[in-house]
């Protein structure tokens, strides 16, 4: 339950849990001593330490996840998880962590506890917890788990952080000499929620609501109450009493986990606007005078105080048995107004920019504006499981989402812009596994479907692993006129290269290279000029290549014919972009292409005329890209070379159909175990059946290669964007049980 809840704690704030390995990440967890132990008395095999022991469930949580800051099991009866609240609070202060995983988990499966609690007068003979009311009679036990994320709250503004609440101030004290050793000591709580409120420097008076420990004992209940009131009542106006609750009247005592469900239950409430009857509270708890005292039970669902010059607040109380009291001070947060909308019910992350990231040689290069820059039309959804059978619930969970969202009255702009802001968050916030489906879709309808024929497929696809790549480069396919207008109009990325290429080629031959691309063609569409043709498909595919790239996949290995061994060599690192388009032009114009300036390949870069790898000291001088201009190498030596190379994966960018059919025929049969390569169409042809009538081309291949089981950046699909983190489904766990 620990490791579950806090992996969709996580899922919930939109991060994505492989991002944390190796971070100063704690985890501060209530538990109490394990009944299961108990039960493993009785087996053949004996107790299990390792398999019992609190230190080793929270270690096991850190393992998992790479977590390396502080690791705290706490072991203090009822106040277990919020003091963890406490301790994780106080450590996010002092800096000793950057982000704390807090919490409590329970579970009952052993008679033996509940007996003797039953016996010692603590359980509840009619099984309701009465917290407050006369008939009070104890609590009722219950199960259950509750983690939340904390963050320092400037960096989870700056990260774009869905904020739930914020937490102004928390304390833990002990009774100390009390009149007994169980039994609660007034003054002493009162204490502690004094340190909480001094801490978080908020006036007791402009607390609203105080989620009482309220556990249903008839004399601890009236202790509380007064104490509470003592406080709380400081300076408060005779007609804004100080409401309060219990969480345990609905769903029983959690024990070492019931302070994160009050704080849980806390924070909800306000989100909401709405705080949760107490139940069973039928006749106030006769030992104390509530007439005088300034405060009142919530006995039905109760709007959340409206205050129009501070936010909502909240105090949070856990008392152990054992002596000690545990106080946290909350307050509702809203950035720059409220971000819910219709269609957003529940609360989103602050708007982030998401950069911008050009490879390398061309991190220099300016970037367009995102005025000038049209909204992405096309998105894809990863989803993504560990089991067989994951991604069918998963691709279900989606509809029931979506179904959803279709209640609501949000406009088809406000639509857009939520299934952009779930696929950003889906890609950025979930970590990805071998089981794999990239949903293509242009607005809820095509989602829809696409997740149904992912739900409704009567087997998982199979899990991929992934390969090494090889961009291969071809000479034709994409010289028409128009082609890829769409990109340079969407992508900043790929419009910063032409941007750059425009300007070179104006300076090489004086005239303009996206106006022949996007405007000018003969009779037949296509471009008559060689100069501008040949160009043309250099530069598309240099920018093709930078697309690549800033989604995250680049290749092991380039291959390239004709002006795509010219963008194969820019990829390489062998030449830069401005001396690629050089050449191009002056093979296009037939001219002497004179010296070129290049370096040694830091890839395998396949020769277009030889078929093999070109090794580092190989000269890659004019007459090798004049030989270039007439001599090419068949397709089979180069697929050759390929499946030497160990690739699966051959990402195409800018062959043509035929091209495209003879890298399957061309590859040979025994490589890499089998099976021809996985072969993705980078862009497809204006134009015809596979029109690219939209950015859904290269989206398309994107997914395609995800589904391969490449790592995709997915920043690079939103870049130039602003994107929100949202609620989205939770993973679907595939449970096995192990009971012993």
């Amino acid at each position: 339950m620990l490791m579950e809840t806090s992996w969709q704690a996580l899922e919930d704030a939109g991060m994505n849990p492989d991002l944390l390995r190796g971070s100063r990440t704690g985890v501060y967890a209530g538990i109490s001593t394990s009944e299961y132990r108990d039960l493993m008395t009785g087996s053949a095999y004996g107790v299990s330490y390792l398999g019992t022991a609190a230190s080793m469930a929270v270690g096991r949580l850190s393992f998992a996840l790479g977590l390396e800051g502080p690791t705290i099991p706490v072991e203090l009866n009822c106040a277990s998880s919020l003091v963890a609240v406490h301790y994780a609070a106080a450590a996010l202060w002092n800096e000793e962590v950057d982000m704390a995983l807090v919490g409590g988990s329970h579970a009952i499966l052993s008679p033996a506890l509940t007996r003797e609690m039953g016996d010692l007068g603590m359980l509840s003979p009619s099984g309701r917890c009465r917290a407050f009311d006369a008939s009070a009679d104890g609590f009722v036990r219950a199960e259950g788990c509750g983690m939340v994320v904390l963050k320092r709250l400037s960096e989870a503004e700056a990260d774009g952080d869905r904020i739930w609440g914020v937490i102004r101030g928390s304390a833990v004290n002990q009774n100390g000499a009390a009149a007994g050793p169980t039994v609660p000591n007034g003054p002493a709580q009162e204490r502690v929620i004094e340190s909480a409120l001094a801490r978080g420097n908020v006036d007791p008076s402009e607390v609203d609501y105080l989620e009482a420990h309220g556990s249903g004992s008839g004399f601890g209940d009236p202790i509380e109450v007064q104490a509470a009131a003592a406080v709380y009542g400081r300076e408060r106006e005779a007609d804004r009493p100080l409401l309060i609750g219990s969480v345990k009247t609905n769903i029983g005592h959690l024990e070492p986990a019931a302070g994160v469900a009050s704080l849980i239950k806390t924070v909800l409430a306000m989100h909401r606007g709405v705080i949760p009857r107490n139940l069973h509270f039928h006749e106030p708890n006769p030992n104390l005078d509530w007439g005088s005292l300034p405060v009142r039970v919530v006995s039905a669902n109760t709007d959340w105080p409206a205050l129009a010059d501070r936010p909502p607040r909240a105090g949070v109380s856990a008392f152990g048995i054992s002596g000690t009291n545990a106080h946290v001070v909350v307050e509702g947060y809203l950035s720059g107004g409220d971000s819910r909308t219709d269609a957003d019910p529940v609360l989103a992350g602050a708007p982030c920019s998401v950069d911008v990231s050009l490879p390398e040689p061309m991190a220099g290069l300016p970037l367009p504006e995102n005025d000038v820059l049209q909204t992405r039309k096309t998105r894809f959804l990863p989803l993504s499981g560990k089991a067989d059978g994951a991604l069918i619930d998963l691709a279900g969970r989606y509809l029931d989402w979506l179904d959803a969202m279709a209640g609501t009255s949000a406009s088809d702009e406000a639509v857009q812009d939520l299934l952009a802001d779930m696929a950003w968050t889906a890609g950025t916030g979930r970590s990805h596994f071998d089981y794999r489906a990239g949903v293509v879709f242009s607005d809820a309808g095509s989602l829809r479907d696409g997740l149904k024929a992912v739900a409704d497929a009567p087997v998982s696809p199979e899990p991929v692993d992934a390969g090494k790549v090889a961009f291969a480069f071809g000479e034709s396919g994409i010289k028409r006129t128009g082609m890829a207008r769409t990109l340079y109009e969407t992508e900043p990325v790929a419009r910063a290269v032409l941007d750059r290429c425009e300007e070179a080629f104006g300076e090489i031959r004086g005239d303009s290279l996206l106006s022949a691309m996007f405007e000018r063609a003969g009779t037949d569409g296509l471009l008559e000029d060689p100069a501008l043709a040949r160009t043309a498909v250099y530069a598309l595919q240099c920018a093709l290549t930078a697309l690549w790239s800033s989604a995250g996949i680049r290749p092991n290995a380039v291959t390239g014919r004709g002006p795509g061994e010219l963008a194969a060599a820019q990829a390489a690192g062998v030449l830069s972009l401005e001396e690629g388009l050089r050449l191009a032009s002056a093979q296009g114009a037939d001219e002497l292409v004179g010296d070129v300036a290049c370096a040694s390949p830091s890839l395998d870069f396949v020769s277009g005329i030889t078929g093999r790898v070109i090794a580092s000291d190989e000269a890659l001088d004019a007459e090798y890209w004049r030989r270039q201009q007439d001599e090419t190498a068949s397709f089979r030596k180069s697929f050759d070379t390929l499946a030497e190379l160990g690739i699966s994966v051959i990402i195409a960018i800018g062959m043509d159909a035929v091209q495209y059919s003879d890298v399957r025929r061309a590859w040979p049969v025994a490589a890499n175990g089998g099976g021809a390569p996985v072969v993705i169409d980078s862009l497809r042809i204006p134009g015809g059946e596979n029109s690219e009538a939209d950015d859904g081309g290269i989206v398309k291949a994107v997914a395609d290669a995800y589904e391969s089981g490449l790592a995709v950046r997915f920043e690079g699909l939103f870049a130039g964007e602003e994107r929100r983190r949202i609620a989205l489904p939770p993973y679907p766990f595939q449970r096995r049980r192990h009971w012993i």
